[in-house]
C-alpha cells in the first residue's frame, strides 16, 4: 500500500459566504502520511479552511476544484469521506448550546459513531462500551450522566474530544484544541491525540501559532486574510509561521481617564453570603462567602469544572443561590430585576456567545451591548452608533463594522462580545476567559484595553486558567477547586502562597503543573 497516497486535492478553490470572500485561491493537497496545522490570525479564514477540507461547505462553484480520492476514486462528494473523520470544534459546542439539546456526557459521545449532533437511534452494548472506555480514557468518568448544558465550558469541550475520537476516525479536525483548557487537562488531551495517530489517524488542526499544535503535526500551512502565504514542513516555512504570530505594532489605547468616574473605595460591590449553587442534580457552588469592592480587581482561577463559570453567573443574576444563601449586588442601590441588573454589568463568557443572532452586522452586534439585549429592539441613535464606531477604531478593526456576524471567526466574534460588553459603561466587568480563541496581536489590545478600562475605575472580574493573564492592575485573586473558595485574599498573599505551595498538590494557583 502507498504511504503517500492522494486523499484530497483542493484546486485553486474559493469559499464565499454571505457575499464575503472567505477563502481565495487555495491550493493543496493532504496525503495519507500527513498531519497538518494550519496557523493564522483571528480572520485569518482557519475554520472555513477546516469546514471546506472536511466537506461541511462547498467551494464557490465558479472556479476551482475539491476532490477527493477514496479506495482508488476520484469524485466531488465529501460524503463518504466525512464519515471517517472526527472533528472538536467551537461551533459545535455552540451548537449544542443554542438549540438546548441537553444529551449527557455519554450520549453526546456516542454521537460520534455516526457524526451526527443528536442519537437518532438508540446505542449498541458496544458502542457504550467503547464510549465509556473513551471517557475513562481522558478521565472524565464522572461527566458520563452529567448534562452538557450544566458542564463547564472546558468540561463540555473535552467531552466533545471523547465524541471525536470515540469511533476511531482516519482524520482528525482539530479547531482550537486546546481553548478553554487548563493544564492538566490540556496535557491529558494532547496526549490522547497523540495515542490516536499512533493507532493510525491523521490530523489537521487549527491554530494561532506552532506551540499550540499536537506534536504529531509534521506539515503547516500558514493563511493570512484567506489566502495561503506559505505551506510544508516547520522548517521550510519558518518565517511565515513568524510573520503569521508577530505581534502587530503596539497602538496607545487612550480610554480618556477620567478621574470622577473611579467609585469611593471600599463601597460592596458584590456581596455573597453562604451561597450553594445547584445545576441539575450537581452542586456546583458550595458555600460561598466573598465580598468584591470598588476599588478592587479579582482574579478567580482554578481548574476546568471547578466552578468559575457558575460563580460570576451567579454575580449576573442568570444562577441563584439554593436556600439560605444570599447575593446583594451594588450596595444600597442594589437593583431589583433582572433586568436593571445586566444594565450595570457588563458579561463576558463563551456561553453567551451562541446566543446571538449570526445574520447581524458587527456594528449592530456591538450596539445591542446598549440594550442589554442579543439583537437590537430599535434603532439606534446617531450618538450611540459614533460611540461604537470609536470602539472599533480605539482596537483597529473599522472593517468588522459592516462584516456579517456570520462570515467572522470564533476569535473575531469575541472580540466583539468584548466591546458589546464595554460599550454601555457598565458598573463591574465579568470576563470569562475573555481571551480564549484570541490571537496574539488581539490579546495585547484587549488586555490594553482591559487596564485601560480599570484605570477609569472600573471594577473587574476576570476568570482564566492562565497565570500568565493575572494582570497588573489584578489586587485580589480567588481561587476554587471543587466549587470550593480555597483561597481569597490580595494578589500579594496569593503569590506567597504560589512560593511554598506543592505544585503536585494543584490547590496553588488552580492550574498544576
Amino acid at each position: 500500500m502507498e504511504t503517500d497516497k492522494m486523499l484530497i486535492q483542493l484546486d485553486d478553490v474559493s469559499v464565499k459566504i454571505a457575499n464575503a470572500v472567505i477563502l481565495s485561491g487555495i491550493n493543496w493537497v493532504l496525503r495519507s502520511n500527513e498531519s497538518w496545522a494550519v496557523l493564522g490570525g483571528n480572520g485569518a479564514g482557519k475554520t472555513t479552511f477546516l469546514s471546506l477540507v472536511r466537506g461541511d461547505i462547498w467551494p464557490d462553484p465558479t472556479h476551482g476544484k475539491r476532490l477527493y480520492c477514496d479506495n482508488g476514486s476520484v469524485h466531488e462528494s465529501p460524503m463518504s469521506f466525512r464519515q471517517t473523520t472526527g472533528i472538536v470544534s467551537p461551533e459545535l459546542l455552540d451548537r449544542y448550546r443554542k438549540e438546548r439539546w441537553n444529551l449527557s456526557g455519554l450520549e453526546v459521545v456516542c454521537t460520534g459513531f455516526r457524526g451526527t449532533p443528536l442519537l437518532y437511534e438508540e446505542a449498541t452494548a458496544i458502542q457504550l462500551d467503547q464510549a465509556h472506555q473513551t471517557l475513562t480514557l481522558l478521565g472524565l468518568e464522572e461527566l458520563s450522566d452529567r448534562r452538557i448544558l450544566g458542564m463547564s465550558y472546558g468540561e463540555a469541550k473535552k467531552v466533545l474530544i471523547a465524541r471525536a475520537i470515540v469511533h476511531k476516525p482516519r482524520i482528525l479536525f482539530l479547531d482550537e484544541l486546546d481553548a478553554g483548557l487548563d493544564p492538566a487537562s490540556r496535557k491529558a488531551v494532547m496526549a490522547t491525540i497523540e495515542r490516536s495517530a499512533s493507532l493510525g489517524a491523521q490530523v489537521i488542526c487549527a491554530a494561532h501559532d506552532v506551540e499550540q499544535v499536537p506534536s504529531v503535526v509534521t506539515r503547516v500551512l500558514v493563511l493570512s486574510s484567506g489566502r495561503v502565504t506559505g505551506q510544508g514542513s516547520i522548517e521550510e516555512v519558518s518565517s511565515e509561521i513568524r510573520n503569521a504570530s508577530k505581534l502587530k505594532p503596539k497602538r496607545i489605547l487612550d480610554l480618556n481617564h477620567n478621574p470622577e468616574k473611579q467609585p469611593a473605595h471600599g463601597e460592596p460591590i458584590v456581596q455573597i453570603e453562604n451561597a450553594d449553587v445547584c445545576r441539575g442534580r450537581k452542586r456546583v457552588l458550595k458555600q460561598i462567602s466573598w465580598t468584591v469592592r470598588a476599588g478592587e480587581n479579582w482574579a478567580v482561577l482554578g481548574r476546568n469544572g471547578s466552578g468559575k463559570s457558575s460563580l460570576l453567573k451567579l454575580i449576573a443574576g442568570d444562577l441563584r443561590p439554593v436556600w439560605g444563601g444570599t447575593v446583594r449586588r451594588f450596595g444600597q442601590g442594589n437593583p431589583k430585576s433582572l433586568w436593571e441588573i445586566r444594565r450595570l454589568i457588563g458579561f463576558v463568557t463563551p456561553d453567551l456567545q451562541y446566543m446571538h443572532v449570526f445574520n447581524q452586522s458587527g456594528l449592530e452586534m456591538v450596539l445591542s451591548g446598549f440594550y442589554g439585549s442579543t439583537g437590537l429592539p430599535e434603532k439606534p441613535t446617531h450618538e450611540l452608533a459614533a460611540a461604537a464606531q470609536y470602539w472599533f477604531g480605539l482596537l483597529g478593526i473599522p472593517e468588522l463594522q459592516g462584516r456579517e456576524v456570520r462570515t467572522l471567526s470564533h476569535g473575531q466574534i469575541r472580540i466583539l462580545m468584548i466591546l458589546r460588553a464595554v460599550i454601555s459603561d457598565p458598573k463591574i466587568l465579568l470576563l470569562d476567559e475573555p481571551m480564549s480563541g484570541l490571537d496574539a496581536a488581539a490579546r495585547s489590545d484587549l488586555l490594553s484595553v482591559i487596564e485601560n478600562l480599570i484605570g477609569m475605575g472600573k471594577t473587574m472580574i476576570y476568570v482564566s486558567h492562565r497565570q500568565l493573564e493575572v494582570l497588573p492592575s489584578i489586587t485580589h485573586v480567588a481561587v476554587l477547586e471543587k466549587g470550593q473558595m480555597v483561597f481569597q485574599g490580595p494578589k500579594s498573599e496569593w503569590q506567597e502562597r504560589e512560593k511554598t505551595c506543592l505544585d503536585k498538590v494543584g490547590l496553588c494557583s488552580g492550574q498544576p503543573g
